[in-house]
């Protein structure tokens, strides 16, 4: 059994990211940070499913139902997605920084909380950084309606962001800004990206799921651009903050499986069956009804589930 610390070794390296070459030492700390909630997710996540795998009741209490375990697989998968993404962004789309990191350094912790609560044993995130992180996406909230108003975009940098295992040039620190004036890429390409060749060759459910994000990203930057301007934040401006970084796990799931990432299909929509419903509940609607499965065939979430075993890869980005 590897210990914690080559755990986090082999995770860092999955981020494509290490402090003596990230060149700011803020950003070193923050992908540490998300490499450390991502690897305490994947711990419980392993535990449950040697749990499962045990019998029908584990050393914590009753063993976790498929259908959690696959949910809480999927929200890792979407936190892993969102950070790798944020990761190499910081170097092919340096000014985004501002917006990309604060969005990654709250979203991780929050959905690593999620998983594991579904779980039954939840790794806590620190509510007040959370809250001071969602505020400052809230203070940029003008710059990113503009940008998805408009469709704009750095199409070079974020090409090259999605393309997992490609070297990365250095991080040029003149280019770090705390603020985001030209928006997020990821998710300003994703009305192109929903109709683009990738996803309309996609299978059917697939289909549907990324449209129903772009919906919802629709509705969000619409309540986005009512946000009053000035402070102090209010929790409904945070609420639409937190759905802000669930759009960009999406959009980060989306972009890395249409680049050609290995992970298959199954992945995908579990995890935008899970944002989706994150989404919507961040903005007190309803989820969707999610198509039923046809006859014979298990929910995403519970097939997920079945192909996962404790001491094998649980993640796909």
């Amino acid at each position: 059994m590897r210990n914690h610390e080559e755990l986090l070794r082999d995770r860092r390296a999955a981020l494509r990211q290490d402090p003596a070459a990230i060149g700011a030492a803020e950003l070193a700390r923050q992908v540490l940070g998300w490499a450390r909630s991502l690897d305490a997710g994947e711990r419980v996540l392993r535990e449950a499913l040697r749990e499962a795998a045990a019998g029908p009741r584990g050393p914590y209490g009753p063993v976790a139902e498929a259908g959690a375990l696959g949910r809480a697989a999927a929200l890792l998968a979407a936190a892993e997605a969102a950070a790798v993404l944020a990761a190499r962004s910081t170097h092919t789309l340096t000014a985004e920084a501002g917006v990309t990191t604060t969005v990654v350094s709250a979203l991780v912790p929050a959905l690593v909380a999620e998983s594991t609560a579904l779980l039954g044993r939840p790794v806590v995130e620190n509510a007040s950084d959370t809250d001071r992180l969602r505020g400052a996406v809230v203070a940029q909230f003008p710059w990113l309606v503009h940008g998805f108003a408009a469709e704009e975009a750095d199409e070079s940098g974020l090409a090259e962001a999605v393309r997992l295992g490609e070297p990365l040039t250095d991080v040029d620190p003149s280019r770090l800004n705390s603020l985001s004036r030209g928006g997020c890429s990821p998710i300003q390409t994703l009305p192109r990206l929903v109709t683009g060749p990738e996803l309309t060759a996609a299978a059917a459910d697939i289909r549907i799921l990324a449209t129903s994000v772009l919906a919802a990203g629709d509705e969000l930057h619409r309540r986005m651009a009512e946000a009053p301007d000035e402070p102090p934040t209010r929790e409904a401006d945070r609420r639409l903050a937190a759905g802000y970084e669930t759009l960009y796990a999406a959009a980060a799931c989306l972009g890395l499986w249409a680049s050609g990432t290995q992970a298959e299909e199954l992945w995908l929509r579990a995890t935008l069956r899970a944002l989706l419903v994150r989404l919507h509940r961040l903005l007190d609607e309803a989820p969707p009804a999610l198509d039923p499965c046809p006859a014979g065939e298990l929910p995403p979430e519970e097939a997920l589930a079945a192909t996962l075993t404790a001491e094998g890869p649980l993640l796909p980005f």
